[in-house]
């Protein structure tokens, strides 16, 4: 059982001291998301009566506005219109949000509110990742994320903020993001998209659906994506480094379409091929050039290969319905050797290192629940899951080290060959009831009793016969339980407005470093970490004449237990690890405000988004940091952004003929917070602004743009003393079609 009740009372006790905070923040309503001028028709599923939007945060379909947490919703039209294909766009446009990095895309992570400054390429991430209502996430190699699979043919992509463990369990500390596909309907349809930029990215995406029947439906297309070229070079060759490519293929089949019982099954595939974390690192010693690479020895390449099956089945009852569903994802990840000494900074002739990683992953995924769906004062939801999956991995480190010396001595120590198998099953069973007390004021109550366990087998094979770093086969085992419950209440001011409260618990599980430090063989498993959280909130709509304003405002306070952190134990291994570093909180807002009026005979829509968050580590925390014990206590945490903007504004207008000229505009800017615990890297800072201009008619569209129009370079992470910076200027253009 997950102790921390006390703390759990203890944040319920101040939430009743704060609705006077929150009727004073009532002024300030709060955005589901942007508004489009006209919703088109790929959005309805998240719009009614015009103005109402719907979500499936809790698990069930309901207004936003009676959802008692902070909840963002960006449509498949808005993700075009914003020219958002990856998970690093997506996070600059969504409040709370950062984007963390090891350098390549395939590292990439999702921290909400400040969690997550703990990470490695294969443990757990501290965002919930779901496509379709369906956990996702495990294993390196693109686990921790979403990809560009993820984010074709989108309906709409969620964000729930905050701590989500009693409703969507494991690893949603800091909340949960939940990509909703586009479903087959009875219509007959079909899109498609060609694209080509400035980097000789040659971007092809096509969609057709097809009624089969009077019920049954077939979704199917896919994506092509060849870069060519790219902004990084090899100094001596000339050679692009960052030339990728990628390719998709899904198809849905629907059954039962608006009928009582409905089922979708989807099939798809996908591959990726991309450059690795050496090539687009910029060593600080060896390289004066942020995308000129010197001296290197090889070009790290990494090819994901994915297959995913999602199973889904409903059956609508008299006041209730039942949901099943299933998953499957398989994918091999192998990343080629890598330049390692100059990963490491070292160029001499008598050294030569070479990296090379790779994963075999499988994973199934099972769940039932059982919802309300009536109109009457009582709520209700119960369900089950189950998930198991095997990581087996191996990390090979080869070359050629000659001459004596201790640095010499040092570098053939890195010679070796890893393997590891990591096996997790999961279970857990959860809950919601829900009570209008009044007709305004609803107490809703949610948990989840879950259970993990993990199996970890560790091989180290030494590669140089002069040193002695072997360490034969290891098994660890660890098993965690965990109740987590959250209590929140919802007020109704009017139909449009409401006022809320909330405090929820979060668990993100421990696990195994899969390259354990010489030395520090002892702290290969890591603990849980465990988080509490308040927070109170507005949210509504109003219209004035035929302009519709929309907003959301929400402050939290976190504080969480056994933070995994990472670092690097020894001055003479590179290898980064995970570590239980004690307890720490975190406070900070969002706002989310939306507008939408007729503007000079035309269209405008604009959202403006503001968060921010700081964070202090309590007494008694501290982390071994090369070989030195650091002590945190009273020290900011990181991942913390001071603030994080983003301003966007769309227009259209109509010109004759069935065609509508269309402009966006959109500005993200962040600054603020630390990179790492001990607070050796301060986060750089960004202003990006984003413009495209284009005409549309009744079946197709032209769009040009500019992506980062300022050509603002920052660094995204620095890594071993190797720098990773964002994506500079790209511009290029789209042709659409849709019938």
């Amino acid at each position: 059982m997950q102790k921390g009740d006390t703390r759990f009372a203890s944040l319920l006790r101040r939430g009743a001291a704060v609705p006077a905070l929150v009727w004073a923040l009532s002024a300030s309503w709060a955005s589901a998301q942007t508004v489009t001028p006209e919703l088109p028709a790929e959005t309805a599923a998240t719009a009614v009566d015009g103005d109402e939007i719907k979500v499936v945060a809790r698990r069930r379909e309901e207004s936003i506005t009676d959802v008692p947490a902070s909840v963002g919703v960006m449509t498949g039209d808005q993700l075009d219109r914003l020219a958002i294909k990856d998970i690093a766009d997506y996070t600059r446009q969504t409040p709370g949000a950062i984007l963390i990095g090891s350098g390549p895309a395939y590292l990439n992570d999702v921290a909400l509110r400040g969690q997550g400054g703990g990470r490695l390429g294969f443990s757990e991430s501290t965002t919930g990742i779901y496509r379709d209502g369906i956990f996702v996430a495990g294993g390196g190699f693109g686990g921790r994320s979403f990809g560009r699979i993820d984010f074709y043919d989108v309906d709409r992509v969620e964000v729930y903020r905050g701590p989500q463990g009693a409703l969507y369990g494991r690893n949603s500390v800091g909340g949960a993001v939940n990509v909703i596909s586009k479903r087959p309907d009875l219509d007959f349809g079909a899109k498609g998209k060609a694209g080509y930029n400035n980097v000789d990215n040659l971007d092809l995406t096509g969609t057709i659906n097809v009624p089969l029947g009077q019920t049954v439906a077939l979704r199917i297309g896919g994506y092509y994506a060849d870069q060519s070229g790219g902004f990084y070079r090899d100094q001596v060759t000339g050679r692009v480094i960052d030339n990728t490519l990628d390719w998709g293929m899904r198809g849905t089949l629907g059954f039962g379409i608006d009928t009582d019982s409905t089922a979708y099954l989807t099939i798809e595939q996908s591959r990726s091929e991309a450059p690795g974390f050496t090539s687009i690192g910029r060593n600080r010693t060896l390289d004066p050039d942020p995308f000129v690479r010197t001296g290197l020895d090889a070009i790290d390449r990494v090819v994901i290969d994915q297959t995913q099956v999602i199973g889904e089945f409903t059956h609508k009852f008299d006041g209730s319905s039942l949901t099943i569903l299933a998953n499957f994802k398989g994918r091999k990840g192998d990343r080629t050797g890598a330049d390692f000494d100059h990963y490491l900074g070292i160029r001499l002739p008598n050294v030569a290192l070479y990296d090379a990683q790779g994963e075999d992953f499988d994973r199934f995924g099972a769940e039932v629940r059982w919802a309300s769906s009536g109109s009457g004062p009582l709520s209700w939801l119960v369900g089950a899951d189950a998930m198991t999956f095997v990581s087996e991995v191996y990390s090979n480190r080869t070359g050629t080290v000659t001459g004596s010396g201790s640095t010499v001595i040092a570098l053939r120590r890195q010679l070796r060959l890893q393997l590891s198998r990591e096996e997790l099953h999961s279970y857990s069973v959860y809950g919601l009831v829900g009570y209008d007390l009044t007709d305004r004021l609803n107490l809703s109550f949610e948990a989840r009793f879950q259970t993990d366990n993990k199996d970890f087998r560790f091989q180290q094979i030494d590669l140089d016969a002069t040193t002695n770093e072997a360490i034969p086969l290891t098994n660890f085992s660890r098993s965690w339980q965990r109740f987590l419950p959250t209590v929140a209440v919802n007020y109704r001011v009017d139909d449009r407005v409401s006022l809320y409260g909330r405090v929820a618990t979060g668990y993100r599980p421990g696990g195994f470093n899969q390259s354990p430090a010489q030395g520090f063989f002892d702290r290969t498993p890591y603990d849980p970490e465990d988080i509490t959280s308040g927070e109170v909130g507005a949210k509504g709509s109003w219209r004035i004449g035929a302009t519709t304003l929309r907003g959301q405002i929400a402050l939290f306070y976190n504080e969480s237990r056994d933070v995994q952190q990472t670092t690097t134990l020894s001055t003479t291994n590179p290898s980064f690890t995970l570590e239980n570093v004690g307890s720490n909180y975190i406070y900070g807002g969002e706002l989310e405000l939306g507008l939408r009026a007729p503007v000079a005979g035309g269209r405008f829509s604009a959202t403006f988004n503001l968060s921010g968050a700081h964070g202090k580590w309590k007494d008694g925390a501290s982390i071994i940091a090369s070989g030195a014990v650091l002590d945190l206590a009273g020290k900011t945490t990181p991942r913390a952004r001071d603030y994080i903007i983003s301003l966007n504004g769309q227009y259209d207008h109509d010109v004759g003929g069935g065609m509508n000229l269309m402009a966006t505009a959109s500005y993200q800017t962040a600054s603020g917070g630390y990179d790492d615990a001990s607070l050796t890297r301060k986060s750089e800072g960004y202003s990006m602004l984003d413009l495209s201009a284009g005409i549309r008619g009744e079946h197709w569209s032209l769009m040009g743009y500019v992506k980062n129009v300022t050509n603002d370079l920052y660094t995204v992470v620095t890594v071993g003393g190797n720098d990773y910076f964002n994506t500079p200027r790209t511009y290029g253009a789209t042709l659409s079609f849709d019938w």
